[in-house]
């Protein structure tokens, strides 16, 4: 019974609430044991007020143990909860014609109260052994009470039956705390391999990316190229690409290289202009014009400056592979970018008047379509919708989350 808690925090809570149980069950005993002994004292002995300052005592002690769980503490408890019990036991069955034979409730009041002692162990071992000492010497302390008197003894089952089912609650607890303590380490471990598998997804979703986004877009090229020397653009395309692959950690340089791209000296007030310039889809756009594309660009361009630097990476390379289906794919040299937003979020629209093709027979083998664009944009926690039929073009339309719109600075300072 963990009771959802992290595994350091099971065992000392239970021990806690398991002696706070104990506890109150033996004040209630107590005052049950000094509200009888005055209503004997009132109206059958006036010498059974005895009982009442040794049930008082214990209890006082009892309360000074619970808020300081001491050593020391619990063994007073045991000596001066003995004490009690002979007193108790001695005076209360020696009043004459009351009491038939020992076994009687109240006799065993204050020995179940000593007995809850046991409920104070910090681990199950040590809660069996504070709880039987109480219960021998409990017993042992209303024995030699009871040689005092005329009642003859008989087994105390209250007693007994209290002490038991302590025990039995210990020892269950103990159990408890073993096999969780024993869950611990495969929990801890299912969630580190749980975490590492998001890892792995993760980067393997990026290296297919941006595997299409180089070594298979320029292959592709390569094999559509006309024979004889290379395009300048087609040049410019190889170079970068090699650049990317040669790097050690391509995977993470190429995002240091896109974020901290040569930009335009700026000698005044950041512009608009200067945000659109110094974006990714900017740069996506940049590249396939240098490959021949044409390619038109309305709608809100000042959007894009509230993507955040890896929002903005991403979108700019999911960007660049739709234009580059468009090169491969299309049949056309022309595509229109229509930038969107609202308050959470910005779309891009990129359409061709191409060839197109259905999505569901070709997805097959539109690697840079699940990789590069749909799993790329669902990881920033946006969607892309595609429209597309033979003969009647493509439309893409990436939706990406994005800073409210009031929060973004624009011209070095915040909006007003």
């Amino acid at each position: 019974m963990s009771l959802g808690l992290p595994g350091h925090l099971v065992q000392q809570t239970l021990a806690r609430a398991l002696a706070r149980a104990a506890h109150w069950f033996a004040l209630t005993c107590l005052m049950a044991a000094a509200v009888s002994g005055s209503i004997l004292s009132l109206n059958r002995s006036p010498e059974l007020w005895i009982t009442i300052v040794v049930v008082v005592a214990m209890g006082a002690l009892l309360v000074l143990f619970t808020r300081h769980r001491r050593i020391a503490l619990a063994v007073a408890y045991l000596i001066v909860g003995t004490l009690g019990v002979y007193v108790f036991t001695l005076t209360v069955l020696g009043v004459p014609d009351v009491f038939p034979t020992s076994n009687m409730y109240l006799a065993a009041l204050p020995k179940m109260a000593l007995v809850m002692v046991g409920g104070a162990g910090s681990t199950a071992l040590g809660g069996v052994l504070w709880s039987t000492a109480a219960f021998l010497l409990a017993e042992a302390a209303a024995f030699l009470a009871i040689l005092g008197t005329t009642v003859p003894y008989r087994t105390d089952l209250f007693t007994l039956s209290t002490y038991l089912v302590l025990v039995g609650a210990m020892v269950l607890a103990g159990i408890d705390r073993r096999v969780s303590n024993a869950a611990q380490p495969a929990v801890h471990r299912a969630v580190q391999e749980g975490a590492n598998r998001q890892l792995r997804d993760a980067l393997d979703t990026r290296a297919i990316a941006l595997l299409n986004d180089t070594t298979v877009a320029q292959l592709v090229d390569l094999s559509l190229a006309e024979p004889g020397a290379l395009s300048p653009g087609l040049r410019a395309s190889l170079n970068y690409t090699l650049t990317t692959l040669h790097d050690t950690n391509w995977l993470t340089d190429i995002d240091a290289r896109s974020s901290t791209a040569p930009q335009p000296t700026v000698t005044a007030q950041p512009t608009a202009s200067d945000d659109w310039h110094a974006s990714a889809v900017y740069t996506a756009i940049r590249r396939c014009r240098d490959r021949g594309l044409t390619i038109e660009v309305t709608g809100d361009r000042d959007a894009l400056a509230r993507l955040d630097a890896g929002s903005d990476r991403d979108v700019g390379l999911a960007v660049q592979q739709c234009l580059v289906n468009v090169i491969l794919h299309a049949g056309i040299a022309s595509a229109e970018v229509a930038i969107e937003s609202d308050l959470t979020t910005i779309s891009l629209l990129i359409t061709d008047a191409g060839r197109g093709f259905t999505e569901s027979e070709s997805a097959s083998d539109r690697l840079g379509l699940r990789q590069s664009v749909r799993r790329r944009i669902e990881q920033l926690g946006g969607s892309v919708l595609i429209w597309s039929r033979p003969g009647a073009g493509t439309s893409v339309r990436l939706t990406v989350p994005a800073a409210q719109e009031q929060n973004v600075p624009v011209s070095g300072r915040p909006t007003p």
